[in-house]
């Protein structure tokens, strides 16, 4: 068969695996997302392997599926900064930057600890609590989208937290990096290549090569954000008319798009961060866009009609429980660590900025799921030679299940009330029976 019929056929099946797993979890109460992973983990190596069974093999379809569904993460994290509160967002900065801190202080702290305890070397510990520190906000972002809470405090808080939560783990990976036997020539972007540069020419710089990748890590990480923002906030609406006014099907949807995968392209190769940062940051701006609902309209259709399902079910396909065999131990630890830090380190650090227990407990819940960078940090291990197969195993399953738990406890923690909350209840149920009343007066 040849390739194109089987990325279709590929396609075909997970979608709509996706879709109806999806709409059976939400009978139930259960997030749809949770269906989507499960789908995912159901066709993955540990049971089905199906992108291994010989109709999809020989060919790169299983490759070029898992592509499209990584444009599918940048897809959801566009979205998630289209109906981000703006005005919200600027009054939690401070809160963000202090519960993303705390995200990542005592993930790396007490997972490195706990790893060192069961019997790993310092540097595979340490490479597994700065595994840890990420938080994979793509999760807790189609969360809040799916309950209608994306414009909440809450949904600021985390989200902010959860790009300021990257930055950070970019220099924690440059300490990591350091132990590495692969070079920073090796790594792509701006800043690896300016500090191999430095290394080469200059003589203090090769005594110090930590100092150096830091250093150039801060400095493209500001340069990105700083030109990026400007550059988005004076092209946005003027693209944005130019491209209405052409006589072309959807070229406000094909402009939006391009600038999407440029902004992701950029994230990576000028500010050395996730390609989703760039994606978010762009849909932020586009928040405050004449055209925004027109944009949301079209990009809710080709997100959750297509890329963002696939996303979700291909987190599941990267799973293979069957080398922790004789290693639950350590799962264990490394699953309770990785939860209990986000939960209480990023509470607690709402709760200091007096954001009140339930609403702490919320951005705690949305804080938990890690995914690409604590991939990408295992992945590095793995080259490096610090991680055997059983850490590789470990932390993809922890990556695993943190997805999987984290839109159940989430979900939950919005149940509860906080008692703000209870108060605009009673009093929006007040002003509904004195309508009521007056209306039945009249």
């Amino acid at each position: 068969m040849p390739a194109a019929l089987q990325l279709a056929l590929l396609i075909a099946i997970l979608l709509a695996a996706g879709k109806l797993v999806a709409a059976a979890s939400m009978r139930i109460g259960i997030p749809a997302i949770l269906g989507e992973l499960l789908v995912g983990v159901a066709a993955g190596p540990g049971c089905l392997n199906m992108l291994h069974m010989h109709m999809f093999s020989g060919t790169s379809a299983a490759d070029a599926f898992m592509l499209i569904a990584q444009i599918g993460g940048l897809v959801l994290m566009f979205m998630a900064g289209l109906e981000t509160d703006i005005e919200r967002m600027r009054q939690a900065s401070a809160t963000a930057f202090l519960v993303a801190l705390s995200g990542v202080i005592w993930p790396f702290a007490l997972g490195a600890v706990a790893a060192h305890a069961l019997g790993l070397s310092w540097s595979t510990s340490c490479f597994l609590g700065g595994a840890l520190t990420a938080t994979s906000v793509s999760i807790s972002a189609r969360t809040l989208m799916d309950a209608g809470k994306m414009a909440s405090q809450e949904a600021s808080v985390i989200l902010g937290a959860a790009v300021i939560d990257d930055v950070m783990g970019l220099f924690v990976l440059a300490f990591l990096a350091a132990s590495c036997a692969t070079g920073p020539a090796s790594a792509f972007g701006v800043a690896p290549f300016l500090s191999s540069k430095l290394q080469e020419h200059f003589a203090i710089a090769q005594s110090h090569p930590l100092t150096v990748q830091m250093c150039m890590i801060a400095v493209c990480v500001t340069l990105f954000f700083v030109v990026s923002l400007a550059a988005a906030r004076k092209m946005a609406d003027p693209l944005m008319r130019f491209c209405s006014k052409l006589p072309v099907n959807e070229a406000v949807t094909a402009c939006v798009l391009s600038l999407v995968l440029i902004y992701a392209v950029s994230a990576e190769w000028l500010g050395s961060v996730a390609g989703i940062t760039g994606a978010y940051l762009l849909g932020y701006v586009f928040a405050e866009s004449k055209l925004k609902h027109t944009i949301e309209g079209t990009f809710h259709a080709i997100g959750h009609g297509l890329l963002i399902p696939l996303f979700f079910v291909s987190i599941g396909l990267a799973s293979d429980f069957r080398a922790l065999r004789g290693h639950w131990v350590l799962l264990g630890a490394i699953f309770a660590v990785a939860v209990v830090t986000k939960l209480i380190g990023c509470g607690s650090a709402a709760l200091a900025m007096g954001m009140g227990r339930v609403r702490s407990l919320r951005v705690g819940c949305g804080m938990i799921s890690r995914g690409e960078v604590g991939l990408i940090v295992t992945a590095m291990g793995a080259t490096a030679g610090i991680f055997q197969q059983a850490e590789v195993a470990v932390m993809v399953a922890v990556v695993l299940l943190t997805t999987l738990i984290t839109p159940l406890i989430l979900r939950g923690a919005f149940m509860l009330k906080d008692a703000q909350e209870e108060m605009a209840e009673v009093v929006a149920m007040e002003a509904e029976e004195e309508f009521a009343f007056e209306a039945r007066r009249a």
